[in-house]
């Protein structure tokens, strides 16, 4: 490699160095900005110390800009002639024209063609002669797959708040009708027993879960996929959020009580037995029939689930699986529901009919020009949200709790 292209190597490694100092240094601007409008919110003016540092930032972020497009400018005269080039002089004298016109005793006249060889620069931002090829849409991480939707019954609410009556005791005097004198016999016109039933109420708010993202009005109008790409990263950060609040989400601070939060706590029956995650499920549906619920489906994380198919017995075989067959994700007769949002090591069994989640306003992106500052910075601000409530039915319909075996 000749030294000019050393040169060369090396100056496109300190373009890109730049670059990358100027990304960070324009992305730290940003957050200060939004810093500072949230200081004018809430106090009507930024503190001295964002301004300085927006003031700071922005003098470094041109600086930088600044370093990078004077590198570009030079690289891109020296890509112009990366081999290194003789002058006309040079070629002169060394031709084998101007030998033979030597060896004439300078008589006549020497000539040579002169050649100029077009070729590209090294591959960079600043090829003068090559459109680089731009693919189209964004490339991103795998979405979590979202399931707990598909297993809770749905319906519609036009209220900010969902009531329900529950039973409170059932007590149960049925018996067959006999009569009271000695011996006892099936008699008539003799009092039937007197059950009992008491009732309660309860209730679940309505509530709202959203976010935004700010995009300038030129980025909007340059980028014909960019609304439609920000609008499905809201919408599926929206439902994320949702599926988490839905499984494990606390019920503090007014936040949605999701069905593990809900639960009934699982009891092991017979610890020195039960060995293995198969047994810890087996017997957390047996709990749930001790109390005359059914379940039908069971939420892991992915993990577990590996963990489960991977069971062998003694042999060396496979127990809950075949790895050139395709299993059908169920266990004891219930759904598996696969969830990240569950954290590994942690299980519920459950009763889809003892919950219910209700909609009130379903998930949507609305865009506003005129959100704070918007309208002087032609901004716009993305936003999606939605409202929904989930009610506990029986929280003896969910038994969950933590894996004690391998």
């Amino acid at each position: 490699m000749t030294d000019k292209t050393m040169e060369t190597v090396e100056g496109v490694l300190e373009v890109k160095a730049l670059e990358d100092q100027m990304l960070k240094s324009h992305t730290a601007l940003e957050a200060f900005i939004e810093k500072a409008d949230a200081e004018r919110k809430a106090t009507g003016e930024a503190s001295v110390e964002t301004k300085a540092a927006i003031d700071k930032l922005a003098e470094k972020t041109t600086a930088l800009g600044d370093q990078v497009h004077a590198l570009e400018q030079s690289q891109t005269e020296h890509f112009e002639g990366v081999a290194e080039e003789k002058s006309l002089g040079e070629q002169l004298v060394e031709s084998e024209q101007f030998k033979a016109f030597q060896e004439r005793g300078g008589y006549g006249d020497a000539r040579i063609e002169v050649k100029t060889a077009i070729v590209n620069a090294v591959p960079s931002l600043t090829q003068p002669l090559t459109a680089g090829h731009r693919l189209d849409g964004v490339v991103k991480a795998p979405d979590r797959a979202l399931r707990i939707r598909d297993v809770l019954p749905v319906g519609r609410t036009d209220s900010n708040i969902v009531w329900f009556p529950k039973e409170n005791a059932f007590t149960n005097n049925a018996a067959v009708q006999v009569g009271t004198a000695s011996p006892i016999i099936v008699a008539e016109n003799v009092a039937l027993g007197e059950s009992a039933l008491t009732f309660t109420s309860d209730s679940e708010e309505v509530k709202t879960i959203g976010h935004f993202i700010p995009v300038s009005k030129q980025a909007l109008a340059d980028s014909s996929f960019l609304k439609s790409y920000v609008d499905s990263r809201l919408l599926y950060g929206l439902k994320l959020k949702e599926d988490t609040e839905l499984i494990v989400g606390t019920g503090l601070t007014g936040t949605i009580e999701g069905i593990y939060a809900g639960r009934t706590a699982y009891t092991m029956d017979s610890p020195l037995s039960y060995t293995t995650k198969l047994d810890v499920l087996r017997d957390a549906k047996a709990q749930a029939h001790a109390t005359n619920y059914e379940p039908d489906f069971v939420v892991l994380n992915p993990a577990d689930w590996a963990a489960i198919e991977l069971m062998k017995e003694t042999a060396g075989m496979y127990i809950f699986s075949h790895p050139a067959g395709v299993i059908d994700q169920r266990i004891w007769g219930m759904r598996v529901v696969l969830s990240n949002s569950m954290t590994s090591g942690a299980f519920l069994v459950g009763c889809s009919s003892c919950a219910q989640i209700w909609d009130r306003e379903e998930a949507s992106v609305s865009i506003s020009y005129e959100d704070s500052t918007n309208f002087q910075k032609e901004m716009a601000t993305l936003k999606a949200t939605e409202r929904l409530a989930l009610t506990i039915y029986n929280a003896g319909g969910f038994i969950g709790g933590v894996f004690a075996v391998t």
